[in-house]
């Protein structure tokens, strides 16, 4: 099952941190504004209702996806409940919830909800808080007896778990396979540094993943007595959000919830808030694992809530304020001399009712007090000078931008966001507002802040007490500074001298002088999948789909055969690199950072890319800023540009990043995969520091040049909501005028292939009692068709079905399992079946045996069909939905050009997915799952 994610930044830290980037959701969340105590009212379309039981529910109708609903079932419980000798039993009871209820007896559940096309932890899913446990399941609403089942299975998860003796003692593996699966570096970070986060408070000590001893020894009837305790209607809550009918939903919620009962004599729900203490605590960690060193710096102070209208401007005025330190932090990463690889602030929710002001930063090595001495550099500059107006004037763009554009979508909004804001109004008490009434909040609190506001906050990052100091450290740290030192740096970093800080002037246009429009030469109509074939005057071609999926969504690709394939060995890395190296250095006038800046306030980017078989540019944008979304495609084919400094300093960070690469047991595992399949071909094998000394900053602009330099065999598709009388303009004026040197090319095959016969060989690095198997049968694919593919995927989730049955629920040997086809049409028909697993040690060579036994017995019967069953089931449902979305025709619309196949063959596809058969699958596996094809890599701890 998914779980909550802690939050835990540590680990990013400690391998390499980027400037965090804040979500429209994230923003919503947080933006505060108005000067008013008015409380904040619930979405009025949301229906709520409360049974005498105390169980609650929540149902709001929602067209997109269209015939599509989400149910959630909310249990107000969590691991903070359990008492000393159930630990981990809230999580082992979501378990439970899959391994039989009152109706759906054994697996029947999960059985009964794949034949309806719902995937097991894909879809169908659970997870388990310190406070919470939530079910997932979406359903498709076509059909009103699934539906009816579906709360039925919503009823059996509140109250209807059978929680058998034999069903208990068969998911103790898998919950502790689930366990060693999650171990690692994260994992022994997080089991240092979690208790001095938390305070040593209940949080520390009630991990929802619970002990082993726990897990191996506690009684059936704990388990038994601990759903009885908890699972109990007043602690409950239904929420329903979908293409549905309101009304018959609220009637069978009453029908099936109302004759629930709280158990007499139930344990009092407890709140275990983490005091604060007003001590500061330090923590060094290393490990063998970690590749480069890092500092957090956090602030903790009781959690604020956004309870009332006046809440929004001042959490909006701390945001900006991160962000704003953020861009100021970031800009410096673009200059040799700054001796922090990363740095940044943030204010985030740790868990419960506190939340955490932080400074993180990541030195280069042995440069941690010349880090902390430019960071609070910085940090001094903003507290003396502040912001200038400048920047928070296009910070304040962005996000009114961000907001029209956010109404203009309203109505298209997936159910996805709908429930997660019902899910926290419901356990965390967060508003639940219509984005109706929120947007408008929001644009007045935008326009309230003044400078005043936003630099106040900067005292929080400043406190002297209730402070975190967690240093991760390796080798490159040579010294390593005890607390009373780190105190030392910082109080001394935060007296120096700081002078204002200077902006450079922008560029006020991208592109100088434009050529005359070229011309639209012929046009060629498909009314049945809706689009038109323009010809340009220059040799381009474009196709263009217009469709209402969205309200103002514009997207662009384009494709050109080539590729970095046309390099030789000698021009491979800067040929590999080109695109980053341009990208990096900015567009015409503008490096990187200004670009960024004349961006500000546009909805509209666009990217070229360069991959071993072609290259093109993705772009898009809404119907405002079409034109500026053209204006960055036309730059990147006509005025690249190269700056040589920030590409050399970034080049200096990859050699940090790359130096301690190899520690990590997971990379090694992956890298000595590499090596071994493709016999050292540097084309295949993954970066090193020689490699990285191989780009040259010339070369990569001249291919860069050179891969668009000519536009005359590139094809473009353009889908959103448009016409043509409003897009003919910018196709003239943008891509009829692109270079054209009509040469004709195609991709180079150089060869670089796995052996024709299997390889089976051990690994071993890191120290952790755990091995993971990776296991792919390899080789030509000689009768790759789109139907083919199917048939691999059909047999990809047969073996789903059978090795999870078999490694899983039999066994007891594993959590989870990975099984994937990857299928390649140029440069080469080549096909792959990946199959992957965590496991311990000592039971690899059982669960292979297993695991091939399996394979084999599909490869002499075939799947059932029952298992082909399900695999068609779930296809059609997906299948169907993908046509809602403009992303998919983009790349649907493109692949077909570029293989010459009819796109009307769309609408087909759901015959051709009722047409696979057990046989045809069979026939398929004998051929391509042939024993010699194998290629087994196990990692094994060090010995």
């Amino acid at each position: 099952m998914r779980h909550t994610t802690l939050f835990f930044t540590l680990l990013a830290l400690s391998i390499g941190s980027a400037t965090p980037t804040i979500t429209y959701a994230q923003k919503a969340k947080i933006a505060h504004s108005v000067k008013s105590n008015r409380p904040i009212p619930l979405d009025p379309a949301i229906k709520v209702g409360k049974l005498a039981n105390g169980f609650q529910y929540f149902i709001l109708r929602n067209s997109e996806p269209k015939e599509r609903v989400l149910f959630y079932l909310a249990n107000k419980v969590g691991s903070l409940q359990e008492t000393d000798k159930q630990q981990g039993l809230a999580h082992f009871l979501e378990h439970m919830n899959f391994n039989g209820t009152t109706h759906f007896p054994k697996n029947a559940l999960v059985d009964y909800l794949q034949k309806s096309g719902i995937r097991f932890g894909a879809d169908l899913n659970a997870y388990t808080g310190f406070e919470e446990t939530v079910y997932q399941l979406p359903l498709p609403t076509t059909d009103p007896a699934l539906l009816r089942q579906g709360i039925l299975i919503m009823r059996d998860w509140a109250n209807g778990a059978l929680l058998e003796d034999d069903e208990i003692d068969q998911e103790r593996g898998v919950i502790l396979e689930e366990k060693r699966q999650r171990s690692g570096l994260s994992h022994r970070l997080q089991e240092k540094t979690f208790p001095l986060l938390t305070n040593r408070s209940r949080y520390a000590y009630r991990m929802p993943i619970g002990t082993d001893e726990v897990l191996n020894n506690f009684k059936h009837e704990e388990i038994r007595q601990f759903h009885k305790d908890w699972y109990r209607p007043e602690l409950q809550a239904l929420i329903v959000v979908g293409d549905i009918d309101v009304d018959t939903i609220e009637k069978e919620i009453v029908a099936q919830f109302s004759d629930l009962k709280n158990p007499k004599n139930a344990p009092k729900s407890k709140s275990y808030p983490i005091t604060l203490t007003g001590k500061n605590q330090f923590l060094a960690f290393t490990d063998p694992e970690v590749t480069q060193s890092s500092l957090q710096i956090l602030y903790k102070q009781e959690a604020r809530k956004t309870q009332q209208l006046s809440d929004y401007k001042n959490s909006l005025a701390k945001d900006f304020f991160v962000q704003l330190c953020n861009m100021r932090l970031a800009e410096q990463t673009r200059k040799s001399a700054t001796p922090f690889l990363a740095a940044s602030l943030s204010n985030s929710p740790l868990v419960g009712n506190i939340e955490t002001n932080g400074i993180q930063i990541t030195p280069k090595p042995d440069s941690l007090q010349s880090s902390i001495n430019a960071v609070y550099y910085t940090l001094g500059q903003i507290a003396t000078h502040g912001f200038t107006n400048v920047e928070l004037e296009r910070l304040k763009s962005d996000y009114r931008s961000m907001l029209v554009q956010s109404l203009k979508e309203y109505d298209k909004t997936d159910s996805k966001s709908f429930m997660d804001q019902i899910l926290a109004y419901y356990l965390k008490g967060e508003p639940a507002p219509s984005f109706q009434f929120l947007q408008p909040v929001l644009l007045n609190a935008l326009e309230e802040i003044r400078m005043a506001d936003i630099l106040t906050y900067g005292k929080e990052f400043e406190d002297h007490q209730n402070r975190d100091m967690v240093l991760v450290y390796n080798d490159d740290l040579k010294t390593v500074p005890s607390e009373s030192i780190l105190n030392d740096w910082i109080k001394n970093a935060s007296k120096q001298e700081v002078s204002a800080y200077q902006e450079e002037q922008l560029a006020d246009q991208l592109l100088a002088a434009l050529p005359k429009p070229g011309e639209i030469v012929s046009v060629t109509d498909d009314k049945k999948v809706g689009t038109q074939t323009l010809l340009l005057s220059n040799g381009a071609k474009v196709i263009l789909k217009p469709t209402l999926l969205k309200n103002d969504e514009i997207l662009l690709t384009s494709y050109s055969p080539g590729g970095y394939s046309q390099y030789s060995l000698k021009d491979f890395q800067s040929a590999t690199n080109a695109v980053n190296i341009v990208t990096n250095s900015g567009l015409g006038p503008f490096n990187s950072l200004q670009l960024s800046h004349y961006l500000n306030g546009k909805n509209a980017n666009a990217s070229p890319f360069i991959n071993e078989i072609g290259e093109g540019i993705k772009a898009q944008s809404n119907r405002e800023d079409l034109q500026t979304a053209f204006e960055l495609l036309y730059g990147y084919f006509t005025v690249p540009r190269l700056d040589r400094d920030i590409n050399k300093t970034n080049l200096e960070k990859t050699k940090l990043s790359l130096k301690n690469r190899q520690q990590q047991a997971s990379t090694f595992f992956t890298d000595s995969i590499a090596a071994a399949l493709y016999n050292n071909d540097p084309r295949k094998t993954a970066p090193t520091l020689q490699k990285i000394e191989e780009i040259d900053f010339d070369r990569s602009f001249e291919i860069y040049k050179d891969r668009f330099a000519d536009a005359s065999d590139f094809t473009f598709v353009i889908v959103g909501n448009f016409d043509r009388a409003f897009i003919d303009p910018y196709i003239k004026q943008y891509l009829a005028t692109l270079p054209s040197i009509k040469r004709k090319e195609s991709f180079v095959d150089n060869g670089a292939y796995p052996p024709q016969q299997g390889i089976r060989r051990a690994i071993y690095k890191g120290k952790e009692e755990k091995s993971t198997v990776a296991m792919a049968y390899l080789g030509t694919y000689e009768d790759y068709s789109e139907y083919n593919n199917l048939l691999m995927d059909a047999l990809s989730s047969s073996l789903t079905i059978k090795l999870t049955e078999r490694l899983r629920e039999k066994e007891g040997g594993i959590y989870s399992i990975s099984v994937s086809p990857s299928l390649a049409k140029n440069p080469r028909k080549r096909f792959g079946m990946n199959i992957s697993f965590t496991t311990a040690p000592g039971q690899v060579e059982k669960l292979v045996t297993a695991a091939l036994e399996e394979i084999e017995l599909i490869r002499k019967n075939g799947p059932s069909q029952e298992d082909i069953d399900k695999y068609i089931a779930e296809k059609l449902l997906s299948s169907s939905q993908q046509m809602q979305y403009n992303g998919f025709w983009l790349s649907y619309l493109l692949s077909s050009s570029i293989d010459q196949l009819d796109p009307a063959r769309i609408f087909n596809e759901s015959e051709q997915i009722k047409s696979i058969t057990p046989a045809k699958v069979k026939e398929l596996a004998q051929k391509y799952l042939e024993p010699s094809h194998l290629f087994q890599f196990t990692l094994y701890p060090e010995q």
